[in-house]
């Protein structure tokens, strides 16, 4: 905890350096009107984070019952740096050598304005308990611990001028959803269950096999996303845009977040999980450990939230609940002869809790 209060201190003083460093001539009247955006850093924090996993075959032949400890998950988004340098907020994230993170520092390189980076990081750990088939020198219990890990590029987008129709009251409305896209990479693992298949000799039909589990499943997506954030709009606009025109936000109030996801990548199983699942059905053998996976997703966040001015600059506060889910279709483990075993790990997982916010932005010295 007093490691988490280090960073938050750190990306805080940061963020505010590069805030009050922002030019006078950043009009927030301009910001608004051609859809740009001020230098603003947000932070989000969920202190228990609660994890439920539930595979369609559960009870097809074995269960594999989860017993999860609870972990922070902590959020960091910007789009402060500095440019005479081509350094921004994020510059340095790049986890896992993923793209997204190159993508954003060279857009920081060569001035690509108007594009902002999210980081999210998390644990995944617990115990698992299995009820199937359980060969000798395998284990019907077993402990985890694995990384939660997701960065996303995002822009602001203009869908709020096509939402409802015309005037100035429905253009308003659907600006303070603030409506954004983006791109982004996760990655995650942890135990799952491995329901197999064999095509009998003779025959073209494959059968189930016997059920094994894999002790880490390992899944790594880039993703499209599209969605709103009531609370990052009021930080980008300073509180000017609200649904009476003419007239400012008021402090406190409501909020709602949301995000609609897809994401293509791969899904790898560990040689425990393939070792497993060959000696609970012998004469059989997985070709490949890694396949094509899908992932589905939505994520919403709703709570209270309150703002303040204090020139040059908007702080704005809130408290919620945030709850995601996602579904991931792996399509790996093919059975192509009476040899071959083949394997799903098919699952949905649900992960939710409580949810703290910060947003600080530069809205100017004008009134």
């Amino acid at each position: 905890m007093i490691k988490k209060i280090y960073i938050i201190l750190i990306f805080t003083t940061i963020a505010l350096n590069s805030i009050f460093a922002q030019t006078k001539k950043d009009s927030l009247k301009v910001r608004v009107n051609k859809d740009t955006i001020p230098a603003f850093f947000g932070i989000s924090f969920i202190p228990s984070l609660n994890w439920k996993i539930s595979n369609p075959n559960a009870a097809n032949g074995g269960v594999l019952k989860y017993t999860f400890n609870q972990h922070s998950l902590s959020s960091f988004e910007g789009s402060f740096g500095i440019q005479k340098i081509g350094l921004r907020f994020g510059a340095s994230a790049n986890f896992e050598n993923n793209l997204i993170g190159k993508a954003y520092r060279f857009a920081g390189y060569i001035g690509i304005k108007n594009y902002w980076i999210k980081i999210q990081s998390s644990k995944i750990s617990g115990s698992i308990d299995w009820s199937g088939s359980l060969p000798i020198g395998y284990y019907k219990t077993r402990t985890f611990n694995n990384n939660y890990f997701n960065i996303e590029l995002l822009k602001t987008s203009k869908m709020y001028k096509h939402l409802g129709g015309g005037g100035e009251v429905v253009m308003n409305v659907n600006r303070t959803l603030g409506t954004y896209w983006g791109i982004g990479y996760t990655s995650f693992g942890f135990p799952i269950k491995m329901s197999t298949l064999i095509t009998p000799t003779n025959s073209k039909v494959p059968i189930s096999g016997v059920p094994a589990y894999d002790t880490l499943f390992t899944t790594k997506f880039y993703t499209a996303s599209i969605g709103f954030d009531m609370l990052r709009q009021l930080s980008m606009t300073g509180g000017i845009v609200s649904t009476t025109p003419g007239k400012r936000a008021k402090p406190f109030g409501m909020y709602a977040s949301t995000q609609d996801k897809i994401g293509f990548g791969s899904g790898t199983i560990s040689n425990y999980g393939k070792s497993m699942a060959e000696v609970l059905n012998p004469g059989h053998t997985i070709t490949k450990n890694k396949g094509f996976t899908t992932l589905i997703h939505y994520s919403l966040s709703v709570g209270f939230r309150y703002y303040k001015i204090i020139k040059p600059v908007l702080i704005l506060c809130s408290a919620g609940y945030d709850i995601e889910g996602a579904s991931i279709i792996n399509f790996g483990g093919m059975t192509n002869t009476d040899k071959d075993l083949g394997y799903d790990t098919n699952f949905f997982y649900l992960n939710h809790g409580m949810s703290f916010k910060l947003y600080i932005s530069w809205v100017g010295n004008k009134k």
